[in-house]
């Protein structure tokens, strides 16, 4: 097996799978089992790369705690800033609020924020792509096309959150198609993002930490919102919250 190999694979994986996930699991079912059936894939994916690959290859060198920490706390410093001016503007905040977080507790809601999006979402997506997925494409491609190769394919995996997002707000036919191909174009922006800073540091952590900051800032403020938090929030049925 080699990195161009082994890009085949993971290309099939990040177009097809996550998709399919999406499409054949029970509505009810969606929330609880995409997240582990496609997380537990890519996990297990990064690990047969590292040991084969060897860590450094993949990205999983050991991180800088202050660089990390320094990229992480400026990460929700930023998004929450943006989160408090979009909830104090009545014609924004219905952008912010995903429907699906108005029927979470508490409880749900923390398990969602505090362990499930840092692991499932942020840890393992940027082992997949900023790692063994970046590591595949720059050994066949200049760095450019790797670059933005990356940055596509990770907007193409978020075609199946797209279409809950879209389903779960009452989006149909045209609205529908809208909300998932601004959910991949966006998504797109961000992973070519996150690339650049996995080609500037040598490694996924920084990724790791700005990917974890982003989502999980964004999924405090819409939850906040669609649970009317203080008066200030209101679930819109028009939401377009995108999560990356």
């Amino acid at each position: 097996m080699t990195l161009p190999t082994t890009a085949i694979s993971l290309v099939a994986y990040v177009v097809g799978f996550q998709t399919l996930v999406y499409l054949l699991l029970p509505r009810r079912s969606i929330r609880t089992w995409a997240p582990l059936v496609t997380g537990s894939v890519g996990a297990a994916l990064v690990i047969v790369a590292a040991v084969w690959f060897g860590a450094d290859t993949v990205g999983l060198a050991n991180p800088d705690g202050g660089l990390l920490a320094a990229w992480g706390s400026g990460t929700v410093l930023m998004m929450s800033t943006f989160g408090l001016v979009m909830m104090s503007r009545p014609h924004l905040r219905g952008h912010l609020t995903d429907p699906r977080s108005a029927s979470m507790s508490t409880r749900q809601a923390a398990t969602q924020i505090l362990v499930r999006i840092p692991v499932m979402t942020a840890l393992i997506e940027e082992a997949v792509f900023r790692g063994v997925l970046h590591a595949a494409l720059i050994a066949i491609y200049p760095e450019p096309i790797a670059l933005w190769g990356g940055a596509v394919l990770f907007g193409l995996w978020h075609i199946g959150p797209g279409l809950d997002q879209a389903q779960a707000a009452d989006r149909r036919s045209i609205a529908g198609l809208a909300h998932v191909m601004i959910t991949i174009i966006a998504t797109a922006i961000a992973g070519a993002g996150l690339v650049w800073l996995r080609i500037e540091t040598g490694s996924i952590w920084i990724p790791v930490a700005v990917h974890a900051g982003l989502n999980m800032t964004m999924a405090t403020f819409s939850w906040f919102a669609a649970r009317d938090w203080g008066g200030i929030g209101r679930m819109e049925p028009e939401s377009t919250a995108v999560s990356a």
